[in-house]
């Protein structure tokens, strides 16, 4: 009896599927019309927007040796924290420290200023690879009369803040950190490939920069105050470990004069790209074909369903 009851089951199933298949088998029309149309809005949609290149950049932490530094951590680490110093920071202090930097506000935002890159990032349309040339959209800024003529979101101004152009340009830049080989890709999206790339050589370029003039402003600083210290001091001892300090922080100030790759080395520079990053149009045509196609098999069933009810109420 249990194989009996089995059997029919199995009958019952291979029935309903064979229902299912013979069902939108007499309804692949709807299917095909769905999926297509679904997948022709896609393909408009997706011709339509602008290409967007991707330039990246790998950069090797600069790992600063401090051998006699270190030994002198032990000696007189306690002293150079009575004095207001730090021996301990190296050059991973300062990759971490440059790795928030260039995510912050006012880094991107003086970046922004000093390129004067407000327009090129707010009001770019797309980019004209015969002419090379950036195409700013006319609804958003003249270019002749230099004025913006955009309609301002909710809580924004006509004219762009430097606040609201950072925004916009997080989301083009991305920065990441391998956890285990500490190598860091800075990648930067754009319209053009030109200045995409010549963007992150920029932005690696300042961030060098900015961090050996804070190091070269605290060692300059530190120099004079350890000189002050040892003048003043009547204490033999004391006198020759101010100096001692103080011909480390001289070799610190020598080492932002010397190394052009301060904070990250360039093992793999930006270069223009050739080929777009997004968008994907291919693939965009392909998922909303396949999404008109589930939405063609609610609409049987759906359809069906309701036919059944109507059949049933009508008995």
């Amino acid at each position: 009896m249990e194989s009996t009851q089995l059997t029919a089951n199995q009958t019952t199933e291979e029935l309903s599927l064979y229902g299912l298949f013979s069902l939108f088998l007499q309804n692949w029309l709807t299917l095909v019309i769905s999926g297509f149309s679904f997948a022709i809005i896609a393909l408009i949609w997706a011709v339509n927007q602008a290409n967007v290149y991707k330039a990246q950049t790998l950069l090797m932490p600069v790992s600063e040796e401090q051998s006699s530094l270190g030994g002198l951590a032990g000696d007189l680490g306690g002293l150079a924290a009575v004095a207001g110093l730090s021996l301990g920071e190296g050059g991973d202090e300062n990759a971490k420290l440059a790795l928030e930097l260039i995510k912050s506000q006012a880094f991107l935002g003086e970046f922004i200023k000093e390129n004067d890159l407000v327009v090129p990032i707010m009001a770019a349309s797309e980019w004209d690879p015969v002419s090379d040339t950036l195409i700013i959209d006319p609804e958003v800024y003249d270019v002749e009369s230099k004025t913006w003529v955009r309609t301002a979101p909710p809580s924004r101004k006509q004219i762009p803040s430097i606040q609201e152009t950072f925004e916009v340009f997080s989301q083009l830049l991305e920065v990441e950190q391998d956890p285990k080989s500490g190598f860091v890709v800075v990648s930067l999206e754009f319209y053009s490939p030109n200045l995409a790339a010549k963007w992150t050589i920029l932005l690696i370029e300042k961030l060098n920069e900015a961090i050996r003039v804070m190091d070269r402003n605290e060692a300059d600083n530190s120099i004079k105050y350890l000189q002050k210290l040892a003048e003043e001091s009547y204490v033999q001892e004391l006198r020759k470990a101010f100096t001692s300090l103080m011909e480390e922080q001289i070799k610190s100030r020598m080492l932002t004069e010397i190394r052009k790759d301060y904070v990250f080395k360039v093992v793999d520079p930006a270069v223009v790209p050739e080929l777009k990053h997004k968008p994907r149009r291919s693939i965009i045509v392909v998922v909303a074909g396949f999404l008109g196609g589930i939405i063609g098999l609610i609409i049987i069933l759906f359809r069906t369903g309701r036919a059944e009810h109507i059949k049933q109420q009508s008995l």
